[in-house]
């Protein structure tokens, strides 16, 4: 590698400030600008602690499970050969692909991609089509969607491993984020060149007109999202 650009995701434990708060605290980043459709690619490295899940997804901010649609990469520091890919589609259904990998995703950088369109959605490592989804649910898949990176703890141990609070802090690094806009029959990158590049971060620095660090939890998730934990340093970030 030539160069190494990184934001680094945190996921640390520290102490309760108030009666609510959760013990362990993660970090997101999230796009302001909400996307439908498009390549979406990030070069990272996960956290290699069982328990913890470092990802790249999109997300449509749903008032309800009716209206929702995600798709993730989602990596599990519990696994050395696995990807997890998934679109989730209204209902909250899942449609869940493991992806058995040739290389260990917490120990160096890889390129992962997912593209979006209305008939399909094809995930992507080191430039090579892995896996593809051409159900009806695809067609499903049609709101707006947000851009996101998170690294956590979820309580469910069967998905993501039993977590040791003592193998803390744990980090993710992300490398950089491109997004090409949806073009068909006018683009000239991605699968049949019908995407087009629009924009890329390196993280050279905090984008706050692009992005947003989170500062909330979920129901599931054992950490609180904080800003605190969205690191740039080496000079890049």
């Amino acid at each position: 590698m030539n160069r190494l650009t990184l934001l680094i995701l945190v996921l640390i434990i520290t102490a309760l400030s108030n009666i609510n708060a959760k013990t362990y605290k993660g970090a997101e980043l999230r796009t302001k600008a909400a996307y439908t459709y498009g390549r979406f690619e990030v070069r990272y490295k996960a956290a290699e602690k069982d328990g913890v899940l470092a990802s790249f997804f999109t997300y449509h901010e749903a008032t309800s499970t009716a209206n929702w649609n995600e798709l993730d990469i989602e990596i599990m520091g519990r696994y050395n050969n696995d990807v997890q890919f998934n679109s989730i589609t209204p209902g909250q259904t899942n449609h869940v692909r493991h992806q058995n990998v040739n290389f260990n995703p917490s120990t160096d950088f890889h390129n992962y991609a997912f593209e979006w369109t209305p008939q399909y959605v094809a995930w992507f490592i080191d430039g090579q089509m892995v896996y593809k989804q051409t159900g009806i649910h695809v067609q499903t898949l049609n709101r707006a969607q947000k851009i996101m990176m998170n690294i956590w703890n979820p309580a469910a141990t069967g998905w993501a491993g039993f977590f040791n609070a003592n193998s803390l802090p744990a980090f993710a690094y992300y490398d950089f984020v491109k997004y090409y806009s949806y073009t068909p029959g006018t683009g000239n990158y991605g699968t049949g060149n019908n995407f087009t590049f629009i924009w890329s971060d390196e993280f050279e620095t905090y984008n706050s007109s692009r992005w947003d660090k989170a500062t909330h939890t979920f129901d599931g998730n054992n950490c609180d999202f904080i800003p605190e934990n969205i690191v740039y340093r080496d000079g890049y970030m």
